[in-house]
């Protein structure tokens, strides 16, 4: 089957970790969780999204963080303070943990609302290009209404783009 690469446009949010884990509340404690586990860390070949995906669990029934609303903000902002991108050798597939452009507290979290575009690569060894358009005859608001009614602040709504390898 080989390998499969997708890339996908979308318009959503971005909000740094240190300002939306500060947030969390008894009331929209299960809405941040979700957001923590659809978004995905802004990240350009550096494996900080890596160890975001450890620290929360990400497909990995192994990791369990706290019920309480209070103990997950305490142990999540500890994590997010204490971890960063890591170097991972070529040779060994050591793994060196490596904070020498920050932690993952001052790294900002992308969560789509509204997907635009998506498109797959399959195959061993691929290279060329890949595309795909799409008339821009769509509405590219997005309903935030969910991220008002859990009174989450500081968040910008931008254009993304994700790319997925697995």
């Amino acid at each position: 089957m080989g390998k499969c690469e997708t890339a996908t446009a979308s318009i959503g949010i971005s909000i740094l970790l240190s300002d939306l884990v500060p947030q969390l509340n008894e009331t929209n404690f299960a809405f941040i969780k979700k957001m923590l586990y659809d978004g995905f860390i802004e990240d350009c070949n550096d494996y900080y999204d890596e160890s975001y995906k450890r620290i929360i669990g990400y497909d990995n029934d192994d990791i369990k963080l706290p019920e309480s609303y209070f103990e997950y903000q305490i142990c999540l902002t500890e994590e997010l303070i204490h971890n960063g991108s890591f170097y991972k050798s070529k040779f060994s597939n050591n793994e060196e943990p490596n904070r020498i452009h920050g932690c993952l507290w001052d790294q900002y979290l992308l969560i789509p609302v509204k997907d635009i575009l998506e498109t797959e690569r399959w195959g061993y060894e691929r290279y060329g290009v890949n595309s795909l358009s799409r008339e821009i005859d769509f509405d590219l608001t997005v309903n935030l209404e969910e991220y008002k009614k859990n009174n989450i602040e500081k968040y910008k709504v931008v254009f993304m783009i994700k790319q997925n390898s697995g």
